[in-house]
């Protein structure tokens, strides 16, 4: 946290975040988002901005929501069950040739990750790239609501979290929530080398722009070279 931010106290099984609204007070916040209605009768906050709310997290949401929509960005979420982090940074450097672009840092990509990195979109860059990640059915489904993408970017289906869905075909199922909420003018960008991806792409209510390597796509990569270390051309 940083002199004048605003604390957001999330409520969690183990933590409150409502009992260190004084303490990041004290650090420099210049209000807090709260869920204690108590606080606002604590003499060490008086004076201080309190906006209470009976979900912060749901408060954080839409808020972030409200951001993005303003913003005039356009944003490019990515999803999948390897290479999320790769193919963002991939996206972002391409674009940022031409764009300002913003990407989510690190694994900013869950329920609050996204919504903190979504805020950042108040800066009005061009675009915003984000990945989505979920261990649970209906996680990507939130998230797209609150991103609004207006591009998708899909890269595979594996076996990350199986322990959570029993089957690579749940896993895909709760993917391919990144389809939901889409209009004749968003994008789709699809792996046509995952079956499980192309499976679920067919329903996308937009367009459908595919990349790969061993079948044919709108994209593809011919003759690809393994330099060991130095990576692949």
């Amino acid at each position: 946290m940083s002199p004048g931010d605003m604390f957001v106290a999330i409520r969690g099984d183990r933590f409150d975040g409502n009992a260190y609204v004084a303490e990041a007070v004290g650090k420099g916040a210049a209000g807090a988002l709260v869920s204690d209605a108590s606080l606002t009768d604590a003499a060490a906050l008086a004076g201080t901005p309190l906006v209470v709310v009976p979900d912060t997290i749901a408060a954080l949401q839409t808020l972030a929501n409200r951001v993005r929509r303003e913003s005039g960005a356009a944003v490019v979420a990515v999803t999948g069950s390897a290479g999320k982090s790769t193919t963002k940074e991939i996206i972002a450097e391409f674009l940022a040739a031409r764009y300002t672009v913003f990407r989510n840092r690190g694994n900013l990509n869950n329920h609050i990750g996204l919504p903190l990195s979504l805020l950042e979109l108040r800066h009005k860059p061009d675009i915003g790239v984000l990945e989505l990640g979920m261990n649970h059915a209906g996680e990507i489904s939130a998230l797209v609501k609150i991103a609004e993408p207006d591009v998708r970017v899909w890269t595979n289906v594996g076996p990350a979290h199986l322990e959570f869905f029993g089957t690579v075909d749940a896993i895909a199922e709760a993917k391919a929530e990144i389809l939901e909420g889409a209009d004749k003018d968003s994008l789709l960008v699809a792996n046509a080398d995952d079956d499980l991806v192309m499976r679920h792409a067919g329903r996308f209510a937009g367009r459908v722009r595919t990349f790969g390597v061993e079948r044919p796509a709108d994209v593809r990569a011919l003759a690809v070279r393994d330099l060991g270390i130095d990576g692949t051309a």
